[in-house]
């Protein structure tokens, strides 16, 4: 018999709580706004950031779902306290994004019943790694990040609003450009 490898198993994935949106940006850059600071710069393989339970005024939207996942991590300069992100494979859902407690139910036991904020997970025998696999393999084949060749010595954060990259027009400066801290 022959046992087939899965790449997934020997992934180290940082999954997080967010409080808002808007980190990363549309343009798939984790850190335009300095959120995570300098675990964004830990050893990961892949991010799944998931809403968390108490998120700032007008993001509630975005509690208990999947906000995000990113595969493939690349570092493109630096903002803050950490470097800018961005990835091989990208996906943005925002509060859009599957319902946490419905279609990951062991994640959703990990991370919100023992009050986590994050955890860097890369156990494929716990059965958490069911539901972690199942997010990945969903964005494994996605697009990279639309900044994913954004220049190193880029300053801020995005390639600007009247980049076609960028694809948020007027609302770039307070999405993609600004710089507050998390």
């Amino acid at each position: 018999m022959q046992v087939i490898h899965n790449p997934l198993s020997d992934m180290r994935i940082l999954i997080y709580k967010r409080t808002h949106r808007g980190d990363p940006c549309k343009c798939g850059i984790f850190g335009c706004e300095d959120c995570m600071g300098r675990i964004r710069n830990w050893n990961y393989d892949a991010v799944i950031g998931i809403g968390g339970t108490s998120t700032w005024k007008g993001h509630a939207g975005i509690s208990y779902k999947i906000n995000w996942v990113g595969i493939g991590p690349k570092h493109r300069g630096r903002n803050g306290r950490a470097d800018k992100i961005v990835f091989d494979h990208f996906k943005l859902y925002e509060d859009k994004g599957a319902d946490i407690h419905e279609n990951y139910p062991k994640l959703y036991e990990y991370m919100y019943k023992s009050r986590k904020r994050f955890s860097l997970f890369s156990d494929p025998q716990s059965e958490v790694w069911e539901d972690i696999e199942k997010i990945l393999t969903l964005v494994k084949d996605s697009s990279p990040s639309p900044a994913y060749d954004m220049s190193e010595d880029s300053e801020d954060g995005c390639y600007g609003p009247d980049s076609p990259a960028c694809g948020h027009g007027s609302d770039c400066k307070t999405t993609c450009m600004s710089h507050r801290k998390c």
